[in-house]
């Protein structure tokens, strides 16, 4: 129900129809039966406006990137006879400027056709739906409601610039390429098949060739890369600066799944670890489905009060080992973490550091000596500032590579 109206419009049939008893006067009994069948006729209309009705709603699969139109196409069928007076659609998406909402006029058997087109500005997870129905009677008296379709996911994984070549590595990317020796032991790299022998494990076994070639054949693997590269994104909340789009956050995620992208393409193992809400951990492993972990990962991280930069360096210092390149991605200015990466290079762990230079992004003090020291000791590092191009910046490399990969 309606609040006042329906109030009123009930109040005053009960009032004509008490006048009408107690007079005796036929025009009370003609009022009271008109606002009787008013009310009747309203109620009956509200009942049947949502019956009959089908939304459908075509969108892309469950996932788009940052810079990507969500166009959407809905569709409301009235499969009844009867017309709808107006039909409103209301959609709860929280997807940021996204607006599926419709008002609708429609006859018997008719179908309304729109569209939403938005563009995604920010990686997150976000919900688009539920899409209710909201109808009523000519008099405004009943209003009636109805689910039309529930809600569901989408995944809006941030923005992942193409790159050409990754500026660090001046030599050729570590560990690149396969080795030429055969594994005893299963790997990633499935590169060949060949017969079966006996005492191969089962699992090995290739049953599509096996098929095709109606006897059994079981693959080959060769020994994975040298080289483990490993990206670290400090995501602690006091060291970041700038707000939305524009902010060390932002930059550090854009750069880190753009690194990855890249890195796995080149066919290395990566593994990812980020510091912020809470403590993220990618384990090493390659190809397609990694990339899809990574930027899932990094479509709902955020910045937190955790542990500084020193602190986490420290608890995930045993997942690098001598064959192992680390990239750390940071604001931070302080120098109490410099010690952590002296600790990783004695032990052999080739690293470079990516610098989100925070003064540009707010008006905080400039602290060049921070990446200096570490440029002086060898570890070349990349200064990125609001409004660089990254992928200039990124193939471009850093200013100063004092230090060179070991094969």
């Amino acid at each position: 129900m309606r609040s006042w109206q329906t109030v009123f419009l009930v109040l005053l049939i009960v009032v004509t129809g008490f006048l009408a008893i107690s007079s005796g006067w036929k025009a009370l009994y003609v009022v009271t039966y008109v606002l009787l069948a008013v009310f009747l006729l309203s109620l009956l209309w509200a009942y049947s406006s949502l019956r009959g009705l089908i939304f459908h709603r075509a969108a892309p699969f469950g996932r788009v990137q940052v810079g990507d139109i969500f166009d959407e196409r809905l569709m409301l069928d009235n499969v009844s006879v009867f017309p709808k007076l107006w039909v409103q659609i209301v959609d709860g998406s929280t997807l940021p400027g996204h607006r599926a909402g419709y008002v609708a006029s429609m006859g018997g058997r008719k179908r309304a056709l729109w569209r939403a087109r938005t563009v995604c500005r920010r990686r997150g997870r976000y919900q688009l739906g539920p899409v209710i129905a909201s109808s009523g009677d000519p008099f405004g008296l009943f209003r009636r409601h109805r689910l039309l379709s529930p809600a569901y996911e989408i995944l809006v994984l941030p923005r992942v610039i193409p790159l050409v070549g990754f500026a660090f590595f001046t030599g050729g990317l570590p560990g690149k390429g396969r080795s030429t020796r055969r594994a005893l032991h299963t790997t990633t790299n499935a590169t060949t098949i060949r017969e079966y022998v006996s005492g191969d494990s089962l699992n090995r076994i290739h049953w599509p060739s096996t098929a095709h070639y109606n006897k059994l054949m079981v693959k080959e693997f060769d020994l994975d890369p040298a080289m483990d590269a490993w990206i670290f994104l400090d995501l602690h909340q006091p060291v970041q600066a700038g707000e939305g789009e524009e902010s060390t956050e932002e930059y550090g995620i854009t750069i880190a799944a753009s690194l990855a992208v890249y890195l796995l393409r080149q066919d290395l193992s990566l593994g990812l670890i980020v510091n912020g809400e809470r403590r993220e951990f990618l384990a090493l492993d390659r190809g397609e489905r990694q990339i899809e972990r990574v930027l899932e990962l990094l479509a709902v991280v955020n910045s937190g009060p955790g542990p500084d930069l020193k602190e986490a360096l420290a608890l995930d210092a045993l997942h690098f080992g001598r064959n192992t390149v680390a990239i750390v991605i940071t604001p931070s200015t302080s120098r109490d973490w410099h010690e952590g990466l002296r600790h990783l290079r004695r032990r052999g762990v080739q690293l470079a550091v990516i610098g989100l230079e925070a003064a540009s992004f707010d008006e905080r003090p400039v602290d060049e000596d921070t990446w200096a020291l570490l440029e002086g000791e060898g570890v070349p590092v990349l200064r990125i500032k609001r409004g660089d191009s990254l992928a200039e910046a990124l193939e471009r490399g850093p200013s100063v590579r004092s230090l060179q990969w070991r094969s």
